[in-house]
C-alpha cells in the first residue's frame, strides 16, 4: 500500500485541485498547473495514478481522489460524475434521466449522454459503457443542473427527457416504455411545457405520437392543449407508432392522430392501470 507521499511539484498540483475543487486534470491543465512540458506532465500524472492520488478516467484525463478519502484512496464510484467528465456539452437523457426523475423503474445498464460534439458513440469507463447520443443544436435545451447521487451534473428536465425518448424510442426501452413513463408522470409533468418543447423538435410524426400516447394510456390534458396538438398534426400523410421494422405495418388507424398503431395493446400498456 503506497503511502501516497507527493513530491513538492505534484503537491503543487494536488493542493491546487482541492484549493479549486477541480475534480477532473487533465495534461493541459498539469502542464499550466505546474508550469512543465506536455511530457514531464504526462510523466507527473502517470506517478500520481500509480500512487493513488489520481484516477484515469480516459486517455489525457483523470480524476483526483482527494487526501480527505485516506489512505485506501477510492475514486467516485457514481457513473453519472464520470460521464459529465467526458464530453462537453452535455446533458443525461433518454432513460439515464426517465429513471433519475422516477419516469420509469428500469434502470438502464447503459448510461446515455445528449451532446451537440460529433463524437465517437460509445465509451468504457470503469467497465461502465456510455452512449453518447449527437443532438443537433435546435434540439439541445431543457436541461438543468441537478444534484445526482452526490454530484452536480446537467440532467434533462422529465418533459425534456420524455420527448428526447420519443425521439428516439430505442434509447429508453421502445414505445411501450414510452407509455409507462406517461403514465407515471401523469401527476408530475407539465404537459403545456411538454408540448412547447415538443414544438421545437420540428417533426409533425413527434406530436402525433404524443397526442396519440396520451389518449392511449388515457391521461386527461386540458382542451386547449389538446387542441393546439391537433392543430400542429393537420396534414396529409401518416406515421407508425411503432418502428416498422420492429412492430410491422399493421393493426389500428386512428383518423384524429393519424397514426397507425402497430403495437399490440396488451405490449403497449402492459404495465399500466388502463381499460
Amino acid at each position: 500500500m503506497s503511502n501516497r507521499s507527493l513530491s513538492p511539484l505534484e503537491s503543487k498540483l494536488i493542493l491546487h485541485l482541492e484549493w479549486e475543487k477541480q475534480p477532473v486534470v487533465s495534461i493541459e491543465d498539469a502542464m499550466k498547473i505546474m508550469g512543465v512540458s506536455y511530457d514531464h506532465a504526462r510523466q507527473l500524472l502517470h506517478g500520481l495514478v500509480r500512487d493513488r492520488w489520481l484516477e484515469r478516467i480516459q486517455p489525457g484525463k483523470y480524476e483526483l481522489i482527494p487526501a480527505e478519502r485516506g489512505e485506501y484512496a477510492f475514486p467516485d464510484t457514481n457513473p453519472l460524475f464520470l460521464g459529465s467528465m467526458l464530453v462537453q456539452p452535455y446533458y443525461y437523457s433518454f432513460a439515464t434521466a426517465a429513471f433519475f426523475h422516477g419516469l420509469s423503474t428500469q434502470a438502464s445498464q447503459m448510461v446515455f449522454i445528449a451532446t451537440s460534439q460529433d463524437l465517437s458513440r460509445r465509451r468504457l469507463v470503469r467497465e461502465k459503457e456510455y452512449r453518447l447520443v449527437l443532438m443537433p443544436e435546435y434540439k439541445f435545451f431543457g436541461w438543468l443542473e441537478m444534484d445526482a447521487y452526490g454530484s452536480r451534473v446537467n440532467m434533462a428536465e422529465p418533459e425534456k427527457a420524455v420527448l428526447d425518448s420519443l425521439d428516439h424510442p430505442l434509447y429508453a426501452g421502445d414505445i411501450p416504455e414510452l407509455a409507462t413513463m406517461l403514465w407515471r408522470g401523469r401527476n408530475s409533468l407539465e404537459w403545456k411545457k411538454m408540448v412547447e418543447y415538443a414544438m421545437h423538435f420540428r417533426s409533425r410524426a413527434l406530436l402525433q405520437r404524443l397526442g396519440y400516447l396520451l389518449e392511449a394510456v388515457e391521461i386527461p390534458i386540458e382542451p386547449q392543449i389538446r387542441k393546439f396538438l391537433l392543430e400542429k398534426t393537420i396534414a396529409d400523410g401518416k406515421c407508425y407508432l411503432g418502428q416498422p421494422g420492429r412492430w410491422g405495418t399493421g393493426g389500428e388507424y386512428s383518423s384524429t392522430w393519424r397514426v397507425v398503431d402497430n403495437i399490440p395493446r396488451k405490449e403497449l400498456i402492459a404495465d399500466l392501470q388502463v381499460k
